[in-house]
Formats: structure tokens, sequence, C-alpha cells
């Protein structure tokens, strides 16, 4: 199977392109532990890359960060940000 991106919203899915999600931690061998706690955007979606996702809710999650890297997560590895107050953000699961 080969990737296929969606760089679009999709409805149902867990979340939307360019939405803000700080990477949290997961019982997967293949997790890289280095992005824990790393920021990042939603950069798309992926549906067709063979690691058993369903759609429109199960997808890898391709997230950016600030230095342009790339990786792909599980929607429960990840927390969206709900709201910057005084300079704290709020982090919902």
């Amino acid at each position: 199977m080969s990737a296929k991106p969606i760089y679009a919203d999709v409805v149902g899915a867990p979340f939307r392109i360019g939405e803000r999600v700080r990477v949290g931690d997961s019982k997967d061998e293949t997790f890289d532990r280095s992005f824990k706690r790393r920021v990042g955007s939603v950069e798309y979606l992926e549906y067709e890359c063979g690691c058993g996702q369903s759609y429109p809710h199960d997808p890898m999650i391709g997230v950016r960060f600030r230095n342009d890297d790339i990786e792909e997560f599980w929607a429960e590895e990840l927390a969206r940000q709900r709201q910057c107050v005084r300079g704290v953000s709020r982090w919902l699961p």
C-alpha cells in the first residue's frame, strides 16, 4: 500500500488540519520518544499506509514541528490545544 495523505479536513476525523497538538506518550513499540511533549500542527491525515487505520475516525496523523520535521501519530498519542490564557497553554486529551 502507498500513503495518500489528505491535506483537508475530514468530517469525523479526530483532528482538523492546522490544529495545534502536543505529543503525549504511547505503548506502541514504534513510538519515537524524542517527540514526547513536543508541540506541532496537524499537517495531514493518512488512511491508506497499511497501519490498520479506519476512515474517518482512526487515521495516522501527520504532525509538522517547528524545525519542519513531520512525524505520524495515532490520535490517542496527541492532545489538542484548547486555549492560551496569559501565556499558559491548556490541553484537552
